[in-house]
């Protein structure tokens, strides 16, 4: 990618999340790195998060940090699922999924990423729930949501906009939906 593309990019990013230059062009040149290097078509498979229950307060401050409709995000690839809900990310690679089902948890009423013992809640609604089950598990990366800390991940609940598309897409790499069993 050309510097000029590469500070064109961040520049729109900057604009979009509010970051700074630096951490701007740092995130567009690792995208560019992950997508070219992980898909032959060179782009992953994009899931928006459901943000249908977040208030418009919420939905600001969440898309302020880089969240919101425009960038809450699962991204899919050969080699990675990656999360980004404002200023939560976390990256697993495809080997540790090993499940992902429509989840019975009950949101009640509760919106924005919580954690219990590496069990990780994020969404914007109660509906569209996908549980993804993770092991070995992985860590957080570091941010005011984890109090900059890294965090243990062994399960992911997330509200999707098209959780089925999503579930088909990772049962395309192989792992079975309900068993958590590799189909190579």
């Amino acid at each position: 990618m050309a510097h000029d593309k590469i500070k064109a990019a961040a520049r729109r990013r900057m604009a979009e999340t509010g970051e700074s230059y630096a951490a701007a062009r740092r995130e567009v040149i690792r995208e560019f790195r992950a997508a070219s290097s992980s898909d032959p078509a060179g782009e992953p498979e994009r899931f928006a998060i459901s943000y249908k229950d977040m208030g418009p307060i919420s939905t600001w401050d969440d898309t302020r940090r880089g969240g919101g409709p425009a960038g809450g995000r699962i991204e899919i690839d050969a080699r990675e699922l990656r999360l980004r809900m404002a200023d939560f990310k976390v990256d697993v690679p495809r080997a540790s999924v090993r499940r992902a089902a429509r989840s019975s948890h009950q949101a009640r009423g509760t919106i924005g990423v919580h954690s219990k013992g590496g069990r990780w809640l994020a969404n914007g609604s109660a509906d569209g729930l996908v549980e993804i089950e993770i092991d070995p598990p992985c860590h957080t990366k570091r941010s005011p949501t984890t109090l900059f800390l890294r965090m243990k991940v062994s399960t992911l609940i997330v509200s999707l906009v098209d959780p089925d598309g999503f579930i088909a897409a990772v049962q395309r790499d192989g792992v079975h939906p309900h068993t958590g069993s590799r189909t190579e």
